[in-house]
C-alpha cells in the first residue's frame, strides 16, 4: 500500500440525505432485495502508523476523531491516543497514552462527573493477556485514568476472562458491553470458549456498583459488530471459537433496553457470516437501516458493505470498499459519512501480517447497486491469536 504524509490531505465526503430506499418484499433470510441505493467508497489520508483492532469515534464538543490506541506494524501494541480532524483531513497524536495499552476494543462515550468520557472494557495486552481493565480518557481535559473499582466482569462458560472486543454500544447513556470469546493462546492460557453474556455499564452508579447483568445473546459468540438503530441494540454477526479456530457466523439479534431479551427470530441474518466489521446506522436518507462496511472471514475479508432495511427487515448488497480490509476503526462523522480507518491489508482476501495505512470515506447515492460482490464463501480460519 502507497504511504503519503501523515499531514497530506485525503477525501472526505459528505453523505447525500436523499430519498428512503425502496426494497422489494423479501423473506428472513433473503438478500436478494435491491434497494434504491449505492455506498461509493473513496481512498482518504493516511493514517501513517498503521493501526489495527481498534475503534474510533467522533467528539462533538471538539469536533476531532479520537482513537484510544492499537495494534501496529510488527504486532506491538500502541498505547498513543490519537486525533483525527475531519474538517482539516489531518491525524495528530494528542502526546497522551492509555495507562494500559491495549488492542481489541469498543469504545462507550459516556457523560459521568468529570464530563464526557470514552470507556473501554478490558482489551488485549502487548503481551497477550485478556484484561479486566477498563479505562476511560477525557477528551476536553486530554486525561486518561483506570476506572479501578469496577473492572470487566465478563467470563466464558470456562470460567476465563472474555473479549468482547468491539461488541460495544450505548443506550441512554449506558454501555451495552455483548459476547465475548476466550483463548488457549492467551497469555496465560485459558480455555477456546464463547460467551453469551450482556453487561451494562452505569457510570451514574456508585463505585463498585457500576456493572449490571444483562439478558444473554442468542448466539453465543465473540468479535461482535454492535450498533444501535431507532433504540435497538443490534449485536450483528461475529465469531464462534472452536478448538482455536474462529468461524465466522450470520447471526444478526436486536434488544431494546432495558427490558426483556435479545430477538434472533424476527432479525435477519447477515447472508454470510461476517466478523469484525463496521456498522453505521441512519435513520432517514438513502442509506436508512444500518450500512455494514466490510466483511471480516478470520483470517479473511470481503470488501462487500451490505445495507439492512428495519422495515422489509433484509439485507442488501449497496457497495465495495475500495481495499478489503478486517479489524478496521469504523467512525460515524457529520452529515452521515462513513470513515474507515486501518485494519488488516487483505490484498486477493489474504490479510497480511502488517496493519494497512488506508482509511476509506462512504458515501451514500439514492441510486442502484449495479456492482458485483465478492466471491462469497465460509471462512474458516487457522488457529486463533486474537
Amino acid at each position: 500500500m502507497r504511504r503519503r504524509s501523515l499531514l497530506v490531505a485525503g477525501v472526505v465526503a459528505a453523505l447525500v440525505v436523499t430519498a428512503l430506499p425502496a426494497f422489494a418484499g423479501a423473506s428472513r433470510h433473503d438478500s436478494s432485495a435491491v434497494p434504491d441505493a449505492t455506498v461509493k467508497w473513496t481512498i482518504g489520508t493516511d493514517f501513517t502508523v498503521g493501526g489495527t483492532r481498534f475503534d474510533g469515534v467522533f467528539v462533538q464538543q471538539t469536533g476531532l476523531v479520537y482513537f484510544l490506541g492499537f495494534r501496529t506494524f510488527a504486532d506491538a501494541t500502541d498505547g498513543s491516543i490519537w486525533t483525527y480532524d475531519p474538517a482539516t483531513r489531518v491525524f495528530a497524536d494528542t502526546g497522551v497514552d492509555m495507562p494500559v495499552p491495549i488492542s481489541n476494543y469498543g469504545i462507550a462515550a459516556l457523560q459521568d462527573s468529570r464530563g464526557l468520557g470514552l470507556y473501554v472494557f478490558g482489551g488485549r495486552s502487548s503481551t497477550g493477556e485478556i484484561l479486566t481493565t477498563v479505562q476511560v480518557y477525557y477528551p476536553e481535559l486530554n486525561r486518561a485514568q483506570v476506572i479501578s473499582s469496577d473492572p470487566w466482569p465478563g467470563t466464558t462458560p470456562s470460567g476465563c476472562v472474555s473479549l468482547p472486543a468491539m461488541g460495544v454500544a450505548v443506550v441512554q447513556n449506558q454501555a451495552i458491553v455483548m459476547g465475548g470469546a476466550s483463548f488457549s493462546t492467551s497469555v496465560p492460557p485459558c480455555v477456546d470458549d464463547n460467551s453469551s453474556e450482556t453487561w451494562i455499564f452505569n457510570p451514574a452508579s456508585a463505585p463498585g456498583a457500576k456493572w449490571t447483568a444483562g439478558p444473554p445473546l442468542t448466539v453465543a459468540r465473540g468479535y461482535v459488530t454492535a450498533t444501535v438503530l431507532q433504540g435497538r441494540v443490534y449485536a450483528i454477526g461475529g465469531d464462534q471459537n472452536s478448538a482455536g479456530t474462529l468461524n465466522a457466523v450470520s447471526t444478526v439479534e436486536a434488544w431494546k433496553p432495558f427490558g426483556g431479551g435479545w430477538n434472533d427470530a424476527a432479525v435477519a441474518d447477515l447472508p454470510l457470516g461476517c466478523d469484525e466489521s463496521a456498522a453505521f446506522p441512519a435513520t432517514s436518507g438513502a442509506l436508512r437501516g444500518i450500512t455494514l462496511a466490510g466483511c471480516g472471514q478470520w483470517p479473511n475479508a470481503l470488501p462487500d458493505t451490505y445495507l439492512y432495511d428495519p422495515t422489509g427487515n433484509a439485507w442488501s448488497l449497496v457497495g465495495s470498499l475500495r481495499e478489503p480490509v478486517r479489524n478496521q476503526a469504523g467512525v460515524q462523522l457529520p452529515g452521515g459519512t462513513m470513515l474507515v480507518v486501518g485494519g488488516y491489508d487483505c490484498p486477493g482476501n489474504a490479510c497480511l501480517g502488517d496493519p494497512t495505512v488506508l482509511s476509506e470515506n462512504g458515501k451514500g447515492q439514492a441510486t442502484g447497486f449495479a456492482g458485483v460482490g465478492s466471491a462469497h464463501h465460509t471462512g474458516a480460519g487457522r488457529a486463533a491469536t486474537n
